[in-house]
């Protein structure tokens, strides 16, 4: 994972809260901190901390460290949370957006999320990124599932952003339709031409299907010098990994994919690093 500047905490309060999808919340930071918050990536992400259970606020300052501090504080004062994507970064309004997706059985922060409001503290720690695309890349393909989506989405406004022309595919599983983006025409009247394929599940549970890879294997990569980014459950992210590496053998720099989270049912499946070497071996 590239940094780019160094990892902080970020101490934030929730400003407004909108609903993107029925399953999505988009949860507005704002703050001191936000308006020295450095962007460095379009698939920039931040572990959301919050409160202990029980606990009205944070009770973290500027000085912690998630991966040094947490596990060194009693679990009565351990802030909880996850890892999100920041969808947007408004530095002249000192505001960062970052959408959360709501589970049937959510954990901490997706059932904090559910009824966050306005005034609530939190803090925000990172940045980190995955996306590095070589130069001379002239086309991109996206694999996501929601967890991943608003990566994608940040991804297609910082092509459009800077003006490429290439071909862009963006393949992703949601639950049904009332879960999709208007991303195709969002980006078309930025300037960028994609190509949009959603894939539902129609009441399957996340991350027990192979939808995602098969879609990524049913079709041809774009262009002649392709970069593929993806973001969603680990054993879909192996998968399209093992397709784009072994099969149609891409480089490793033109390959990352992300697992943003792991199923139950994939706990015992080897881990990213693992599959990554195994690759190369």
């Amino acid at each position: 994972m590239a940094t780019g500047v160094a990892l902080r905490t970020h101490l934030a309060t929730v400003d407004r809260i909108v609903a993107v999808t029925p399953g999505v919340r988009r949860l507005t930071f704002t703050g001191d901190d936000v308006a020295t918050y450095r962007s460095i990536a379009p698939d920039q992400f931040l572990y959301l901390l919050l409160p202990p259970p029980g606990r009205p606020d944070v009770r973290i300052g500027r000085d912690f460290d998630w991966i040094e501090d947490c596990y060194a504080r009693p679990d009565d004062e351990r802030p909880v949370g996850a890892h999100y994507t920041v969808r947007r970064h408004r530095p002249a309004a000192a505001e960062l957006d970052v959408d959360v997706v709501l589970h049937d059985h959510p954990g901490p922060a997706s059932a904090w999320a559910a009824s966050a409001r306005p005034g609530d503290e939190v803090a925000l720690w990172g940045p980190r990124a995955a996306f590095d695309p070589p130069e001379g890349t002239d086309a991109f393909l996206l694999v996501a599932d929601e967890t991943g989506v608003p990566a994608a989405a940040a991804i297609l406004e910082h092509l459009a952003d800077q003006g490429f022309g290439g071909r862009v595919r963006l393949v992703a599983e949601v639950a049904g339709p009332e879960e999709e983006q208007p991303l195709a025409t969002e980006a078309a009247r930025a300037g960028l031409g994609v190509d949009v394929t959603w894939l539902h599940r129609h009441g399957e549970p996340p991350g027990v299907s192979s939808r995602l890879v098969d879609a990524v294997c049913g079709a041809s990569l774009p262009g002649r010098a392709p970069y593929v980014w993806g973001g969603g459950e680990s054993r879909a992210m192996t998968g399209v990994r093992r397709h784009v590496r072994r099969v149609l053998g891409l480089p490793r720099e033109r390959v990352s994919l992300t697992p943003y989270w792991r199923h139950a049912l994939h706990a015992d499946d080897p881990d990213d690093e693992a599959a990554e070497a195994a690759l190369d071996a």
